[in-house]
């Protein structure tokens, strides 16, 4: 017979001690975040150089080809020369952003350095001073000519990559919290929330960037198209990768829109002034497609919107196509177990595949 007497009815077992351990695991994954945010825009940005750089020389043909000589010692394959037909082509290669710069070089008198503040003001200084410096070469006077320049409102040029930003990490931040207040429900509920936030989002850009601050001005029409846009790209990404991995995936979404797409944008740093691996991706990513179409229908008349209008119709469309496959996923799951609606539509999509490969519970 036990000596011991039964717990009251109401007793119930004390809650383990709490541990420090999980804080000092998220300090831990803190640092580490920001050490690969550091790391990627450290290497993104912290030794800038051209790359294949197009650059239309104007000149007679021996001084084109010193020209050519010339840069290429300084920059080796940092610069494509291209030959106009004449001074106005050249100029007009740079105005419809076909090159970068061009340099025309008069029988006599001083050469003519054509640039576009609005690609840059990094690009914009550097190429202005290979160019004079070619020119010195030659013992003639540079003069400049920018045939597209920044807004009072926009001394820096950074507008764009502000722009961009507003819609990057609300994007990101929201969709954690559409994730958690709709997970019991339809994906389809989470897809109206994003499109309403989406427009919402690129209104009040254009309101900050536009309106208040004068940094972007003259297309409200089109930024506000550009920007829905983005911030679509963005927050249907997340939630399609919330949706087959659940609220970890918000963590894939921050890797290549924040860490990688934010760092190769081209706000701080020209596509063509990036290294290797992150030139080549950085034009299909929605963070640089919303700062080249920002800038084009801004400074450039909206002459050159196919590639950014492309890639910020892909991103979404390619989400779109995840959550509709989730989608069918869930009603495939919910003619076989009817009464647990709430509790598949909050699976994520792995776990339900595992279940019917044997995988999992």
């Amino acid at each position: 017979m036990s000596l011991t007497s039964p717990p009251p009815p109401d007793a119930r077992p004390e809650p383990a001690a709490p541990s420090p351990r999980r804080l000092f695991a998220i300090a831990v994954f803190a640092a580490v975040l920001g050490l690969g945010i550091t790391l990627s825009f450290g290497y993104a940005d912290h030794d800038p150089r051209p790359h294949d750089v197009r650059i239309a020389v104007a000149a007679a043909p021996a001084v084109r080809a010193e020209v050519a000589a010339g840069l290429g010692r300084a920059a080796p394959g940092g610069f494509e020369i291209v030959s106009p037909p004449g001074a106005d082509a050249a100029t007009q290669g740079v105005r419809s952003q076909s090159t970068a710069a061009a340099l025309i070089v008069p029988s006599s008198g001083p050469v003519t350095i054509v640039t576009a503040g609005a690609e840059g003001v990094l690009q914009q200084q550097a190429l202005t001073a290979v160019l004079t410096a070619a020119a010195r070469s030659m013992h003639r006077e540079a003069k400049p000519l920018d045939v597209a320049p920044l807004a009072s409102g926009d001394r820096s040029g950074l507008s764009s990559f502000v722009f961009g930003l507003g819609l990057l990490i609300p994007s990101v931040l929201g969709g954690v919290g559409l994730f958690l207040l709709g997970m019991r429900l339809r994906l389809w509920w989470r897809v109206a929330a994003a499109t309403l936030f989406a427009l919402l989002a690129a209104c009040g850009g254009v309101l900050a960037m536009d309106t208040v601050l004068g940094g972007l001005t003259g297309a409200g029409g089109a930024l506000i198209g550009i920007g829905f846009l983005g911030a679509l790209s963005f927050v249907l990404f997340v939630a399609a990768v919330q949706a087959v991995v659940g609220l970890p995936g918000t963590a894939l979404a921050a890797i290549a829109f924040i860490f990688i797409g934010n760092a190769i944008s081209g706000g701080s740093v020209p596509v063509g002034f990036l290294p290797d691996g992150f030139r080549q991706i950085a034009p299909w990513l929605p963070n640089n497609a919303i700062i080249l179409g920002v800038r084009d229908v801004v400074y450039f008349n909206g002459h050159h919107l196919g590639h950014p209008l492309l890639v910020l119709g892909l991103w979404p469309a390619a989400a779109l196509g995840v959550l509709a496959a989730v989608d069918l996923l869930h009603l495939s799951e919910r003619r076989h177990r009817p009464h647990h609606a709430h509790e598949i539509y909050r699976t994520p999509a792995v776990v339900h595949v595992g279940r019917r490969l044997g995988f999992s519970r």
